[in-house]
């Protein structure tokens, strides 16, 4: 397997060489240490020369379609790091961005298709389905196919990075911050559900990491202002104060919701 060249260095790779194929065993490397970064809880300021690259991801899947001799058994899983990755941008939209340059064929074999049901699962906002599927990926058996004896390295490299926390982590956060700007207040059974939390004392610890930053100001607040009783209060913020009706409520419709995550979206970009 190719050394992975730093972040720069892929930079310039592609400003000079984006659809040369030959450039496809470094794009894969590329795309192994963004994981292997993942499962090893670094972060991009602690690694600079490692940092996600949604671009070298999509030209490397771009090659694979221009290319498709280039991506073989090995780049089926290959492509499947590179979706894990974009799915973890969650609610920005590079996994659909991504998902529709993978063929069909590739998105219904494992471990992309339980990738695709993750990612639905997240768009969707059905956050306690998610969690279980997105287990499922951390078991690095789970999807061989049949007569396959030997799970792949880049395999167990997806494994290893689902079953660390700093994958986890990014994903509650993107959710809590997704439920904070939808809701003032929620029933505390229903966020640590969405959270795959434990208790209150799980969802307190884990809140006071996550910071709310209202908009115009450079003060940051944890997220989960109090916990109390059956509800969780979110820190006030213009998205949750300014409706009428912003606590949760049973049915609130998808479109509501979805208009929230491409609010998001935007914003992080």
């Amino acid at each position: 397997m190719a050394a992975s060249l730093s972040h720069s260095e892929i930079q310039t790779l592609l400003s000079e060489s984006a659809y040369d194929p030959s450039v496809c065993p470094k794009l894969e490397a590329y795309v192994r240490a963004q994981v292997s970064a993942v499962a090893s809880t670094l972060v991009a300021s602690e690694s600079p020369d490692v940092q996600y690259c949604f671009d070298a991801n999509r030209t490397l899947i771009k090659l694979y379609q221009f290319f498709p001799h280039l991506e073989g058994e090995l780049g089926i899983t290959i492509t499947a790091l590179a979706a894990f990755l974009a799915m973890l941008r969650f609610p920005e939209t590079d996994f659909t961005a991504l998902s529709c340059l993978i063929p069909e064929r590739v998105q219904s074999m494992e471990p992309c298709a339980t990738l695709v049901r993750c990612a639905e699962l997240l768009e969707s906002c059905q956050f306690s389905d998610f969690w279980p599927e997105f287990r499922k990926l951390g078991i690095p058996e789970y999807g061989a196919r049949e007569g396959e004896t030997v799970v792949s390295a880049d395999r167990k490299l997806l494994s290893n990075a689902v079953n660390g926390s700093s994958a986890s982590s990014q994903i509650r956060s993107n959710m809590i911050k997704m439920l904070a700007r939808t809701y003032r207040s929620a029933p505390l059974s229903l966020v640590l559900a969405a959270l795959d939390l434990k208790d209150a004392e799980s969802l307190k610890s884990f809140g006071s990491t996550v910071m709310s930053v209202e908009e115009g100001s450079e003060n940051e607040t944890p997220i989960v202002e109090k916990v109390e009783g059956d509800f969780v209060t979110f820190a006030a913020s213009a998205d949750n104060t300014k409706r009428v009706g912003s606590a949760y409520k049973e049915g609130v419709s998808y479109d509501d919701v979805a208009a929230m995550m491409s609010k998001t979206a935007l914003r992080g970009q």
